[in-house]
């Protein structure tokens, strides 16, 4: 397939995302991944599989994939997968639909500045105060 048919597909699933429409989105960003096996189609279809709320179909895709040990967009995606699955910490309107398939740019969140937060969140829901907080304050230092 040509990559501007891969392309409009991409924006098929941006605008499935858009609309709330999360099982089409998963239907179209399983066939980008499979079409192109590459990590921005992974990513795409993990983080769709994640908004339509199938928490442990992404968190083994990414896990398997073993991307995750080497991109913290992975890593933070996966791990917003598990603390999901385990105690609904989150909910999907705290995802900006913008982060499909980018690289960080201007503008948008340090990811590693996420990742501090999501481990404070956890940290507060396993009723841990004292690492929450310090975790929490620690995502003042990325920014």
């Amino acid at each position: 397939m040509r990559e501007e048919e891969i392309e409009k597909l991409r924006g098929l699933v941006r605008d499935c995302v858009s609309k709330h429409l999360y099982s089409s989105a998963i239907f179209f960003a399983d066939k980008i991944a499979a079409l192109t096996n590459d990590p921005t189609g992974l990513y795409m279809q993990a983080q769709a599989l994640f908004l339509g709320r199938h928490y442990r179909r992404p968190f083994h895709l990414l896990n398997a994939s073993k991307i995750v040990l080497r991109d913290l967009r992975f890593r933070y995606l996966a791990g917003k997968c598990q603390v999901d699955e385990d105690g609904n910490v989150y909910d999907t309107k705290d995802i900006n639909v913008m982060y499909l398939d980018k690289d960080g740019e201007d503008g948008e969140i340090n990811i590693s500045s996420a990742i501090c937060f999501l481990r404070g969140k956890a940290y507060e829901a396993l009723g841990n105060c004292a690492q929450a907080r310090l975790w929490l304050v620690s995502c003042d230092e990325f920014t």
